[in-house]
């Protein structure tokens, strides 16, 4: 009977700390929150992958006008640095960078100047529409400018757009890629354009995060990797009161996330969502394409989806 009551006693404290623990007021994001739903009329943020990749080559003009067109809340792209330091709207890669698989050009970004890469590069060479067909392949430089598919410059797209959208933009770092210039660059560029209000830098890689946050404390983030990682640990052990945001408005995180032992992580819940608006953050998942999928996550609650298909997330929204 005294073991019973001993184990009893034992998880009546847990449970207390637990209790107490979400009770407590959690550290805040610091700022007003554009990036909630709650601020966009209970509505999740539509926000185009690349600007749309479904329709358009990604990352391209193209694509980035289409979504634009129609009126998505927030244009995602990511950027890198050529080597005579202009932000191009780029992913590359994953690991290498090179964008060969996108373009009819092998090589990376940061080895070659804007001009070359404008001269050379069709952004549409590989893009495959739903008939299997290859709309851009066959067209010359002239005709893939004109088309919109060419090296796009972030500058571009602030000039055209403005502050009449949001942007998420994810600085991309791979190998030998320039780490903080590029951060510098953007953040000029940003401020430039008094964009700051309208901006999300992301990235995954830790050490351009705390530059980030070090030496421009004023720029909002979005977690990185790590961060976002310390959120979910701290919310799925119940000592999120633990975690601080610091500039991070956001988490742009996938539905599941594989972890020795327990395998798949379910990141798509109520719990986790809750605990970040308690910390007045919000939750935007990636790569969304799959209605039901998009259903279950407006249900949930979700801040945000990130989609190759705006169009199809927009339809979703309209008819609930």
């Amino acid at each position: 009977m005294k073991v019973i009551k001993r184990i009893f006693s034992i998880v009546f404290f847990i449970v207390l700390v637990i209790v107490i623990l979400n009770i407590l007021p959690k550290t805040q994001y610091r700022n007003d929150n554009p990036w909630l739903k709650e601020n966009n009329n209970g509505e999740p943020l539509v926000i185009a992958h690349a600007g749309g990749q479904f329709e358009n080559p990604g990352d391209t003009m193209r694509a980035f006008q289409y979504s634009f067109d129609l009126d998505v809340d927030v244009l995602e792209m990511d950027v890198h640095l050529t080597s005579d330091n202009i932000l191009v709207t780029r992913h590359g890669e994953n690991e290498t960078g090179n964008i060969r698989h996108m373009s009819n050009c092998d090589t990376v970004i940061w080895d070659e100047t804007y001009e070359w890469l404008y001269d050379s590069c069709n952004f549409g060479y590989n893009y495959e529409d739903k008939d299997g067909a290859y709309p851009y392949r066959d067209m010359t430089q002239v005709e893939w400018v004109e088309a919109g598919v060419y090296m796009t410059t972030l500058e571009e797209i602030f000039t055209a757009f403005g502050d009449d959208t949001l942007y998420i933009i994810e600085i991309k770092a791979d190998v030998d890629a320039p780490r903080t210039e590029t951060a510098d660059v953007l953040i000029e560029l940003i401020n430039d354009y008094e964009l700051n209000d309208y901006v999300v830098v992301a990235t995954s890689f830790e050490d351009i995060s705390n530059y980030i946050t070090t030496t421009y404390p004023d720029t909002v983030q979005s977690a990185s990797h790590d961060d976002a990682q310390d959120m979910v640990i701290k919310t799925y052990s119940f000592t999120s009161l633990f975690f601080k945001p610091v500039n991070n408005s956001s988490l742009q995180i996938p539905t599941s996330f594989t972890i020795p032992v327990i395998n798949e992580l379910n990141l798509a819940t109520k719990i986790l969502i809750n605990s970040a608006h308690k910390h007045n953050m919000a939750i935007h998942y990636w790569t969304i394409n799959d209605s039901q999928l998009m259903k279950d996550l407006i249900a949930l609650g979700a801040d945000g989806i990130i989609t190759d298909d705006p169009e199809l997330l927009m339809e979703i929204i309209n008819t609930n």
